[in-house]
Protein backbone atom coordinates (compact mmCIF):
# COMPACT_ATOMS: atom_id res chain seq x y z
CA UNK A 1 0.00 0.00 0.00
CA UNK A 2 3.10 2.18 1.06
CA UNK A 3 5.00 1.62 -2.51
CA UNK A 4 0.98 2.47 -4.23
CA UNK A 5 0.81 5.74 -2.27
CA UNK A 6 4.14 6.62 -3.40
CA UNK A 7 4.04 5.89 -7.17
CA UNK A 8 0.76 7.73 -6.62
CA UNK A 9 2.40 10.57 -5.41
CA UNK A 10 5.22 10.88 -8.63
CA UNK A 11 2.25 10.47 -11.06
CA UNK A 12 0.57 13.37 -8.88
CA UNK A 13 4.09 15.56 -9.15
CA UNK A 14 5.06 15.02 -12.66
CA UNK A 15 1.42 16.19 -13.74
CA UNK A 16 2.13 19.47 -11.69
CA UNK A 17 5.58 19.71 -12.99
CA UNK A 18 4.27 19.63 -16.26
CA UNK A 19 1.65 21.86 -15.77
CA UNK A 20 4.18 24.38 -14.61
CA UNK A 21 6.19 23.67 -17.50
CA UNK A 22 3.26 24.34 -19.70
CA UNK A 23 3.30 20.97 -21.97
CA UNK A 24 0.86 20.09 -23.90
CA UNK A 25 -0.20 16.52 -25.24
CA UNK A 26 -2.00 16.59 -28.78
CA UNK A 27 -2.55 14.06 -31.48
CA UNK A 28 -1.52 15.11 -35.24
CA UNK A 29 -3.64 13.01 -38.01
CA UNK A 30 -2.12 13.68 -41.50
CA UNK A 31 -4.72 11.82 -43.87
CA UNK A 32 -4.95 14.17 -47.00
CA UNK A 33 -4.26 11.26 -49.55
CA UNK A 34 -5.73 7.98 -50.56
CA UNK A 35 -2.80 5.84 -49.63
CA UNK A 36 -2.82 4.97 -46.40
CA UNK A 37 0.40 3.90 -46.61
CA UNK A 38 1.19 8.09 -46.47
CA UNK A 39 -1.07 8.38 -43.28
CA UNK A 40 0.25 9.18 -40.44
CA UNK A 41 -0.62 10.11 -36.89
CA UNK A 42 1.96 11.57 -34.00
CA UNK A 43 1.30 11.81 -30.59
CA UNK A 44 3.20 14.46 -29.18
CA UNK A 45 3.93 16.44 -25.65
CA UNK A 46 4.58 20.00 -27.14
CA UNK A 47 6.86 22.12 -24.81
CA UNK A 48 6.05 25.30 -23.95
CA UNK A 49 7.80 26.50 -26.80
CA UNK A 50 5.49 25.11 -28.84
CA UNK A 51 2.06 25.31 -26.63
CA UNK A 52 2.16 28.96 -26.29
CA UNK A 53 3.74 29.54 -29.60
CA UNK A 54 1.85 29.77 -33.26
CA UNK A 55 -0.03 26.67 -34.95
CA UNK A 56 2.45 26.75 -37.85
CA UNK A 57 5.51 25.95 -35.64
CA UNK A 58 3.49 22.50 -34.95
CA UNK A 59 2.99 22.04 -38.46
CA UNK A 60 6.57 22.11 -39.17
CA UNK A 61 7.24 19.35 -36.34
CA UNK A 62 4.97 17.26 -37.94
CA UNK A 63 6.21 17.64 -41.23
CA UNK A 64 9.78 17.13 -39.92
CA UNK A 65 8.61 13.96 -38.23
CA UNK A 66 6.70 12.64 -41.53
CA UNK A 67 9.42 13.54 -44.22
CA UNK A 68 11.61 11.89 -42.20
CA UNK A 69 9.98 8.67 -42.63
CA UNK A 70 8.62 9.23 -46.15
CA UNK A 71 12.11 10.15 -48.20
CA UNK A 72 10.61 9.84 -51.60
CA UNK A 73 11.05 13.35 -53.06
CA UNK A 74 7.53 12.94 -54.26
CA UNK A 75 5.85 11.98 -50.93
CA UNK A 76 7.58 15.04 -49.45
CA UNK A 77 4.91 17.73 -47.37
CA UNK A 78 5.61 21.11 -47.41
CA UNK A 79 4.87 23.13 -44.12
CA UNK A 80 3.82 26.07 -45.17
CA UNK A 81 0.79 24.44 -47.16
CA UNK A 82 -0.84 22.87 -44.35
CA UNK A 83 -2.82 24.11 -41.39
CA UNK A 84 -4.25 22.30 -38.07
CA UNK A 85 -7.78 21.74 -37.86
CA UNK A 86 -9.26 20.48 -34.20
CA UNK A 87 -11.40 16.92 -34.75
CA UNK A 88 -14.88 18.06 -34.47
CA UNK A 89 -14.12 21.86 -34.35
CA UNK A 90 -12.46 24.56 -36.40
CA UNK A 91 -9.76 25.53 -38.72
CA UNK A 92 -6.61 27.42 -36.97
CA UNK A 93 -5.14 30.11 -38.75
CA UNK A 94 -1.29 29.30 -39.60
CA UNK A 95 -0.63 32.71 -36.95
CA UNK A 96 -3.00 31.23 -34.37
CA UNK A 97 -1.26 30.93 -30.80
CA UNK A 98 -2.04 26.94 -29.95
CA UNK A 99 -2.65 27.67 -25.96
CA UNK A 100 -5.47 29.77 -27.21
CA UNK A 101 -7.55 27.74 -29.26
CA UNK A 102 -6.26 23.70 -28.58
CA UNK A 103 -6.36 22.00 -24.98
CA UNK A 104 -3.95 19.17 -23.81
CA UNK A 105 -5.98 15.52 -25.30
CA UNK A 106 -6.94 17.36 -28.61
CA UNK A 107 -6.98 16.00 -31.76
CA UNK A 108 -6.04 18.22 -34.84
CA UNK A 109 -5.82 16.71 -38.61
CA UNK A 110 -3.03 18.82 -40.92
CA UNK A 111 -4.91 19.48 -43.88
CA UNK A 112 -3.96 21.22 -47.27
CA UNK A 113 -4.64 24.67 -48.75
CA UNK A 114 -5.80 28.04 -46.79
CA UNK A 115 -8.16 28.01 -44.04
CA UNK A 116 -12.05 27.62 -45.37
CA UNK A 117 -13.06 31.06 -46.33
CA UNK A 118 -16.82 31.54 -44.56
CA UNK A 119 -16.15 29.27 -41.57
CA UNK A 120 -16.60 31.83 -38.61
CA UNK A 121 -13.00 31.64 -36.43
CA UNK A 122 -12.49 29.39 -33.46
CA UNK A 123 -13.75 31.03 -30.15
CA UNK A 124 -10.88 31.17 -27.65
CA UNK A 125 -10.46 29.45 -24.68
CA UNK A 126 -11.27 30.44 -21.51
CA UNK A 127 -8.50 31.27 -18.83
CA UNK A 128 -8.44 28.40 -16.34
CA UNK A 129 -9.87 29.35 -12.91
CA UNK A 130 -10.45 27.59 -9.39
CA UNK A 131 -13.84 29.38 -8.76
CA UNK A 132 -16.27 26.74 -7.39
CA UNK A 133 -17.87 25.37 -10.30
CA UNK A 134 -21.16 26.26 -11.17
CA UNK A 135 -24.24 23.40 -11.89
CA UNK A 136 -24.64 22.26 -15.34
CA UNK A 137 -27.17 24.08 -17.29
CA UNK A 138 -30.14 22.12 -18.43
CA UNK A 139 -30.13 20.42 -21.61
CA UNK A 140 -31.47 22.29 -24.22
CA UNK A 141 -34.78 20.75 -26.11
CA UNK A 142 -33.84 18.25 -29.16
CA UNK A 143 -33.23 20.93 -32.15
CA UNK A 144 -35.76 20.75 -34.90
CA UNK A 145 -34.14 18.95 -38.15
CA UNK A 146 -33.15 20.93 -41.33
CA UNK A 147 -36.38 22.64 -42.71
CA UNK A 148 -38.55 22.29 -39.83
CA UNK A 149 -41.17 19.86 -38.60
CA UNK A 150 -42.94 17.82 -41.32
CA UNK A 151 -46.46 18.78 -41.35
CA UNK A 152 -49.25 16.98 -42.79
CA UNK A 153 -49.22 17.90 -46.77
CA UNK A 154 -45.61 18.86 -47.02
CA UNK A 155 -43.01 16.80 -48.44
CA UNK A 156 -39.17 16.66 -48.33
CA UNK A 157 -36.60 18.02 -50.55
CA UNK A 158 -34.85 15.45 -52.76
CA UNK A 159 -32.56 18.29 -54.09
CA UNK A 160 -28.89 17.49 -52.94
CA UNK A 161 -28.30 19.34 -49.31
CA UNK A 162 -31.29 20.85 -49.19
CA UNK A 163 -34.03 18.62 -47.45
CA UNK A 164 -35.80 21.23 -46.51
CA UNK A 165 -40.27 20.36 -45.87
CA UNK A 166 -42.44 22.26 -48.60
CA UNK A 167 -45.07 22.29 -49.64
CA UNK A 168 -45.94 20.31 -53.51
CA UNK A 169 -49.31 22.24 -54.24
CA UNK A 170 -48.33 25.70 -52.69
CA UNK A 171 -45.91 28.50 -54.92
CA UNK A 172 -42.59 27.13 -55.41
CA UNK A 173 -40.33 27.70 -52.54
CA UNK A 174 -36.41 28.85 -53.07
CA UNK A 175 -33.91 26.09 -53.08
CA UNK A 176 -30.26 26.60 -52.24
CA UNK A 177 -28.54 23.00 -53.18
CA UNK A 178 -25.59 21.09 -54.77
CA UNK A 179 -25.59 20.64 -58.26
CA UNK A 180 -23.69 16.74 -57.54
CA UNK A 181 -23.58 13.97 -54.65
CA UNK A 182 -21.58 14.31 -51.47
CA UNK A 183 -18.37 12.00 -51.20
CA UNK A 184 -17.62 10.15 -48.10
CA UNK A 185 -13.86 8.96 -47.76
CA UNK A 186 -12.87 8.39 -44.71
CA UNK A 187 -13.30 11.15 -41.95
CA UNK A 188 -13.34 13.62 -44.84
CA UNK A 189 -16.62 14.77 -46.02
CA UNK A 190 -17.19 17.28 -49.12
CA UNK A 191 -19.91 17.76 -52.18
CA UNK A 192 -18.03 16.27 -55.59
CA UNK A 193 -19.54 19.63 -56.79
CA UNK A 194 -17.55 21.59 -54.76
CA UNK A 195 -14.66 19.66 -53.86
CA UNK A 196 -12.43 22.74 -52.65
CA UNK A 197 -14.91 22.56 -49.40
CA UNK A 198 -13.62 19.78 -47.40
CA UNK A 199 -15.39 19.02 -43.63
CA UNK A 200 -14.41 16.25 -40.98
CA UNK A 201 -17.78 16.11 -38.70
CA UNK A 202 -20.92 16.56 -39.63
CA UNK A 203 -22.32 19.83 -38.72
CA UNK A 204 -19.30 21.43 -40.75
CA UNK A 205 -20.51 19.51 -43.57
CA UNK A 206 -23.90 20.43 -43.66
CA UNK A 207 -22.48 24.47 -43.13
CA UNK A 208 -21.17 24.28 -46.70
CA UNK A 209 -23.34 26.03 -48.76
CA UNK A 210 -24.95 25.02 -51.92
CA UNK A 211 -23.74 26.16 -55.23
CA UNK A 212 -27.31 26.17 -57.01
CA UNK A 213 -30.01 27.83 -56.69
CA UNK A 214 -33.61 26.78 -57.86
CA UNK A 215 -37.44 25.69 -56.60
CA UNK A 216 -37.60 22.81 -54.10
CA UNK A 217 -38.50 19.01 -55.78
CA UNK A 218 -39.09 15.70 -54.35
CA UNK A 219 -38.41 14.36 -57.78
CA UNK A 220 -35.28 16.63 -59.07
CA UNK A 221 -34.16 15.92 -62.91
CA UNK A 222 -30.27 14.41 -62.91
CA UNK A 223 -30.26 12.77 -59.37
CA UNK A 224 -31.39 9.07 -61.04
CA UNK A 225 -28.09 7.79 -59.60
CA UNK A 226 -26.18 7.40 -56.36
CA UNK A 227 -27.21 9.61 -53.56
CA UNK A 228 -23.49 9.43 -52.21
CA UNK A 229 -20.09 8.24 -53.24
CA UNK A 230 -16.92 6.80 -51.57
CA UNK A 231 -14.07 5.39 -51.97
CA UNK A 232 -14.52 3.03 -54.97
CA UNK A 233 -16.32 5.89 -57.17
CA UNK A 234 -13.26 7.80 -56.33
CA UNK A 235 -10.70 5.62 -57.37
CA UNK A 236 -12.38 4.97 -60.94
CA UNK A 237 -12.55 8.39 -61.13
CA UNK A 238 -9.32 9.45 -60.47
CA UNK A 239 -8.51 6.12 -62.62
CA UNK A 240 -4.91 7.04 -64.93
CA UNK A 241 -5.47 7.94 -68.24
CA UNK A 242 -2.99 6.74 -70.90
CA UNK A 243 -1.75 9.25 -72.78
CA UNK A 244 -1.01 7.34 -75.85
CA UNK A 245 -4.28 5.83 -76.13
CA UNK A 246 -4.12 7.45 -79.92
CA UNK A 247 -0.83 6.51 -80.76
CA UNK A 248 -0.03 3.95 -84.07
CA UNK A 249 0.03 0.41 -82.24
CA UNK A 250 3.66 -1.28 -81.53
CA UNK A 251 4.37 -3.24 -84.05
CA UNK A 252 5.15 -6.25 -81.67
CA UNK A 253 2.28 -6.00 -80.27
CA UNK A 254 0.45 -6.63 -83.67
CA UNK A 255 2.61 -9.92 -84.53
CA UNK A 256 1.65 -10.83 -81.27
CA UNK A 257 -2.17 -10.65 -81.76
CA UNK A 258 -1.19 -12.16 -85.96
CA UNK A 259 0.23 -15.00 -83.54
CA UNK A 260 -2.65 -15.31 -81.24
CA UNK A 261 -5.05 -15.36 -84.02
CA UNK A 262 -3.41 -17.92 -86.05
CA UNK A 263 -2.84 -20.02 -83.17
CA UNK A 264 -6.51 -19.65 -82.61
CA UNK A 265 -7.66 -21.11 -85.84
CA UNK A 266 -5.01 -24.55 -85.28
CA UNK A 267 -1.56 -23.28 -86.57
CA UNK A 268 1.50 -24.00 -84.12
CA UNK A 269 2.90 -21.25 -82.27
CA UNK A 270 6.24 -22.63 -82.71
CA UNK A 271 6.17 -22.60 -86.57
CA UNK A 272 5.32 -18.85 -86.27
CA UNK A 273 8.01 -18.44 -84.47
CA UNK A 274 10.39 -19.92 -86.57
CA UNK A 275 9.24 -17.99 -89.78
CA UNK A 276 9.30 -14.73 -87.95
CA UNK A 277 12.63 -15.15 -87.00
CA UNK A 278 13.45 -15.76 -90.61
CA UNK A 279 11.47 -13.00 -92.19
CA UNK A 280 12.81 -10.77 -89.33
CA UNK A 281 16.55 -11.47 -90.54
CA UNK A 282 15.30 -10.58 -94.21
CA UNK A 283 14.05 -7.24 -92.86
CA UNK A 284 17.12 -6.59 -90.68
CA UNK A 285 15.22 -6.98 -87.48
CA UNK A 286 12.83 -3.88 -88.41
CA UNK A 287 9.41 -4.86 -86.67
CA UNK A 288 7.39 -2.38 -88.93
CA UNK A 289 9.13 -3.89 -92.35
CA UNK A 290 8.15 -7.70 -90.65
CA UNK A 291 4.40 -6.44 -90.55
CA UNK A 292 4.56 -4.92 -93.98
CA UNK A 293 6.13 -8.41 -95.07
CA UNK A 294 3.29 -10.81 -93.40
CA UNK A 295 0.10 -8.64 -94.47
CA UNK A 296 1.52 -8.37 -97.90
CA UNK A 297 2.19 -12.06 -98.11
CA UNK A 298 -1.28 -12.75 -96.42
CA UNK A 299 -3.10 -10.49 -98.63
CA UNK A 300 -1.54 -12.46 -101.81
CA UNK A 301 -2.33 -15.52 -99.67
CA UNK A 302 -6.08 -14.46 -99.95
CA UNK A 303 -6.38 -13.05 -103.04
CA UNK A 304 -5.40 -16.42 -104.87
CA UNK A 305 -8.27 -17.59 -106.73
CA UNK A 306 -7.59 -21.05 -106.01
CA UNK A 307 -7.83 -20.75 -102.50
Amino acid sequence: AASARRAGGKVAVARRAARRRGSMKITLRYEEVEDKERHMTLRLTLPKKYASGPTKEVVRLFVEHYNKKHKEAEHQLDATALHLKLVGGNHLEREALMEDFVASGDECYLLGGEVLVGVPPPAKRPASTTATPQPAAPAPATSKPAGGEKEKGKARCKRFGCNKYYDPEGPPQECVHHKAPPIFHETAKWWSCCPDRKAYDWDEFMRIPGCQTSTCSANPEGQEGKRFLGGSDLRGDCAPQRLDADAPKDPRHKLDDLRRGLVAIGVDSELFEKVWGKVAAQAGNDMDKVVALFSSRFSALLNRTDI
